[in-house]
């Protein structure tokens, strides 16, 4: 049996001998080759290139995150800057607003001035001229003429210049014209009597009463009675032709001289 146990055992050894290295587990050394690293040094250095990494990357993440801030930073005041600056050129329009304003007025108020010095005097003499022309010429509407000429030379350069306008194409409309009309006209002797007045132009006026026995004519200063039979007649005439009773035709009658002021 002892014998048998050391053949085994010597067998068992030279079967193990004679296994290729691989089978063995073991790994034959090259002539010349060194040992390689074990794991643990191998794990220990990834983990110090990995904390560097880190640390190198936190670095740059907050010197960027600095750098943003500063940006941000720049980027407020100059936004508050230029709010302040828009502030600034908004209130500086409206003041070159009001200034032009200012100045347009007071070339507006230079003008009025230059027109009230060169035509103001002009005005007020024609408003005055006016009205001695209607006290001096014939006694036609004479309450509403002067009215529209207005009472006196005083208010504002356009509201005589107004009236003055007025009054000019009314008087050309009069002069222009002819109309008969009703009016009780004063006659000698301190008597009045309705008539039919008719007018031709500022030039002539002449009335026949209403009823038919008298006419005459307005001389410049007073009412009339005609001159003569034929001066009677023409004046009938006229009073037809205006109040369309008769065709119209050259008559003869007087003009009105203008009284001397």
């Amino acid at each position: 049996m002892g014998r048998l146990a050391s053949n085994g055992a010597a067998f068992g050894l030279l079967a193990f001998l004679t296994l290729p290295a691989a089978a063995r587990g073991d790994r034959p050394l090259e002539e010349g080759s060194q040992e390689e690293p074990k794991p643990a040094e191998d794990l220990e250095g990834l983990l110090r290139k990995l904390r560097e990494a880190r640390q190198a990357f936190n670095t740059r993440h907050r010197s960027r995150l600095e750098e943003l801030e500063n940006v941000r930073g720049s980027t407020r005041r100059l936004e508050a800057e230029l709010s302040d600056l828009r502030s600034r050129e908004s209130e500086a329009d409206r003041g070159l607003t009001e200034v032009r304003g200012d100045l347009a007025k007071l070339k507006a108020e230079e003008a009025a001035d230059g027109l009230r010095a060169s035509l103001g005097p002009d005005v007020d003499r024609f408003l005055r001229e006016g009205r001695d022309s209607i006290d001096r010429g014939i006694p036609y509407r004479v309450q509403d003429r002067r009215q529209r000429l207005g009472a006196s030379e005083e208010g504002a350069l356009s509201d005589r210049m107004s009236r003055a306008w007025s009054f000019l194409q009314e008087e050309i409309r009069i002069a222009r014209s002819g109309e008969a009309l009703s009016e009780e006209i004063p006659l000698g002797g301190g008597r009045a009597k309705p008539a039919r007045v008719f007018r031709v132009g500022h030039l002539v006026m002449g009335y026949v009463t209403e009823d038919g026995l008298e006419a005459g004519l307005w001389n410049g200063s007073q009412w009339t009675p005609t001159a003569s039979p034929g001066q009677e007649r023409s004046v009938r005439e006229a009073l037809d032709i205006l109040e369309r009773r008769r065709a119209p035709e050259l008559i003869r009658l007087p003009l009105l001289k203008r009284r001397p002021s």
